[in-house]
């Protein structure tokens, strides 16, 4: 729906198996940094065998990783046309599906692991559409919220004083981004939760 506010979370660059080896190692304190880079290596190594052969694998707490296989577009007509064509000819791709912890105690699902993130706004994310050289031309600007002054009060004055505050806010960004009073802002934006972890080591935007 155009014109609403959603949270989306926000992307950030993975982190690396160096950079988890060694979230892993500060964070615990039992392993070394070298020891957790050998493990996880070993863990993608024997996780990718698995896969290959079909065998799916539930990490405890975690969640299982399940292979499924993308068919080739009208698949066969018939078992013989299948059986004439291979099944090599039949699969266009294997993939790798997680599916998370369900069992009771260890449910990790979407509104169970939704307890354990610490959520936080940090952008207004808007797509903006402009008219450039006869062609409509769209991108995404980003603003972090600490730069809006959102007033809040439940007195007369103060909520004219606060709408007052907001709309001049908007007019800002729209004199830096096309302007929003002009209709150049889809109304497709969001604001983004951010899952903060203290001793996360990777650079925050």
């Amino acid at each position: 729906m155009e014109g609403r506010y959603y949270p989306e979370a926000e992307s950030k660059e993975a982190l690396t198996t160096k950079g988890f080896a060694r979230h892993v190692a500060d964070h615990g304190g039992m392993v070394t940094y070298e020891f957790m880079q050998l493990v996880l290596a070993s863990i993608v190594k024997c996780l990718k065998e698995m896969m290959s052969h079909g065998q799916p694998v539930k990490l405890d707490g975690l969640g299982t990783f399940r292979p499924t296989v993308t068919s080739v577009p009208g698949g066969a007509a018939t078992i013989e046309d299948a059986l004439r064509m291979g099944v090599n000819n039949l699969v266009q791709g294997v993939n790798f599906v997680f599916i998370p912890e369900n069992a009771q105690g260890e449910e990790i699902t979407s509104k169970k692991f939704k307890d354990q993130c610490s959520l936080q706004f940090a952008y207004l994310v808007e797509t903006i559409k402009k008219k450039i050289n006869g062609k409509d031309k769209s991108y995404t600007l980003r603003t972090p919220l600490s730069a809006w002054d959102i007033v809040q009060s439940d007195d007369s004055s103060s909520a004219g004083n606060s709408s007052s505050a907001g709309s001049e806010t908007v007019e800002n960004g729209g004199s830096e981004t096309g302007g929003n009073g002009g209709g150049n802002s889809s109304g497709g934006s969001g604001i983004i939760p951010t899952p903060t972890d203290p001793e996360d080591d990777q650079p925050h935007d």
